[in-house]
């Protein structure tokens, strides 16, 4: 692995573009995801508390909540895990110079920032999704090429971290599952059904939906735990098991939102498989986690304790199955995500920016939004939790403003001994053509 001082240090230091290789470069590319997530989540989280006081039957209320759900899911939570982090990060972590096909790489994100126009607008819900399908298919093929083709020196694929091969295995999962969703739009379009095919559609996806969310999510805690704890991931062999079987279950799982509802001609113990097929896998990566964090000294700062909390939802989900059926459950799959997104950007932002972030504000964004997830969830403390969530979002973005404004910069690893993967032997902010100088093709190593 090289050190900080033998990376290329002929590249340009000047603007974001100029660092990042032009608005093509993967760095720009993520971070043009990143802000999009911000933007989506800011929108769908203003959504959430009219929603969360009063539903009703009516026509507004229903596409308020199939534009809300979109917004978080498609257009916040997956950008930000899969673009932006997954843009920002495979190359880096794999010492390639950019993504396989840099190009479709920013054509994927104007496909995907054209489709959360067209759903903000209101102009076509389903045509903005089969839009969607399609950039994220192709960001999907490209995350593949990239981790089989462009690979550096000494990285083969049973050393690329375990956040790459989260990264992987959902882009696999896309290629599986974006084509039933696409193909299940159009019929509807096809056969006049408007509104109602989407809301059908996002329903059957939800089993996807929160495989697609707890794969990347899985790979950022992956790294957050070793970094913090000080040492290598412990059941290395098993948590990439647990994600192989996630990723290959997660896309069969296609109704399981129905169940809640009531699904003819299904036999009883479905609902239970079908469960266990998301359950399972996620308890081997809260063993391997758990015992990481035994095996070392883990220090608590914001990334690690926005991993605990991912960790605590994952735990009461199956509590949730239990007390109020599978649809509670599910609900804490998007906090969850939502959490490992916050982990993953409090972990990286010094090396995407290179300023600092004050400590004390990140965790007061975490114990806003933590309180705020937990407190949603009782009897009589929706209010309550909307506000604490809506100034979480305040924080964060305070938070986000003193980090890019740069004030405090960031040497680069500024983590220590913990952080061992390979963007922490580049400076801080990444320069422009990270590692041009080791590629050697990956499909070889």
């Amino acid at each position: 692995m090289p050190a900080e001082r033998q990376v290329r240090m002929d590249v340009a230091t000047g603007g974001f573009l100029t660092r990042s290789g032009g608005l093509s470069g993967h760095k720009a590319v993520g971070t043009l995801y990143l802000v999009m997530a911000v933007l989506a989540g800011l929108i769908g989280g203003g959504l959430a508390l009219p929603l969360r006081i009063g539903p009703d039957a009516s026509a507004a209320w229903g596409r308020m909540a199939i534009d809300h759900g979109a917004l978080m899911v498609l257009f916040c939570a997956l950008p930000a895990l899969v673009g932006g982090f997954g843009s920002w990060f495979v190359p880096l972590l794999l010492g390639a110079p950019d993504m396989a096909f840099r190009r479709l790489n920013l054509a994927c994100w104007a496909g995907v920032a054209a489709s959360f126009g067209l759903v903000v607008a209101g102009v076509s819900t389903a045509g903005a999704m089969m839009l969607w399908c399609a950039a994220m298919l192709g960001l999907a093929i490209n995350i593949v090429a990239t981790a089989l083709n462009m690979r550096g020196r000494g990285v083969g694929l049973g050393a690329m971290p375990l956040f790459v091969w989260a990264q992987v295995l959902t882009a696999m999962m896309m290629v599986i599952v974006l084509p039933v969703l696409a193909a299940a739009l159009t019929r509807g379009l096809l056969a006049g059904a408007g509104t109602d095919v989407v809301a059908r559609a996002l329903r059957a996806f939800s089993g996807p939906e929160a495989g697609l969310l707890l794969l990347p999510a899985a790979g950022v805690i992956c790294q957050l735990v070793e970094t913090f704890s000080g040492v290598a991931l412990r059941l290395r062999g098993a948590a990439l098991g647990a994600m192989v079987v996630l990723s290959v279950g997660g896309a069969s799982v296609w109704v399981h939102d129905l169940f809640a509802i009531g699904l003819a001609a299904q036999p009883a113990a479905r609902p239970l498989a079908e469960q266990a097929v998301m359950a399972l896998p996620m308890l081997v990566l809260l063993a391997a986690w758990g015992r990481t964090l035994m095996a070392g000294r883990p220090v608590f700062r914001v990334p690690m304790l926005w991993a605990v909390a991912f960790m605590a939802m994952l735990i009461a989900a199956p509590v949730q199955t239990l007390a109020g059926g599978g649809a509670d459950a599910h609900a804490l799959v998007l906090p969850a995500a939502l959490f490992a997104a916050f982990g993953g950007f409090y972990y990286w932002i010094g090396k995407m920016a290179g300023g600092a972030y004050p400590e004390w504000a990140g965790r007061l964004h975490v114990a806003l939004a933590v309180g705020g997830s937990v407190v949603g969830l009782l009897p009589g403390g929706v209010l309550a939790g909307v506000a604490m969530q809506g100034l979480s979002m305040v924080a964060f973005v305070a938070v986000l403003a003193v980090a890019l404004l740069g004030r405090h910069r960031v040497t680069g690893n500024y983590w220590g001994a913990g952080a061992r993967t390979l963007e922490w032997t580049l400076p801080s902010p990444a320069p422009r053509d990270s590692f041009a100088g080791f590629m050697v093709g990956g499909a070889g190593a």
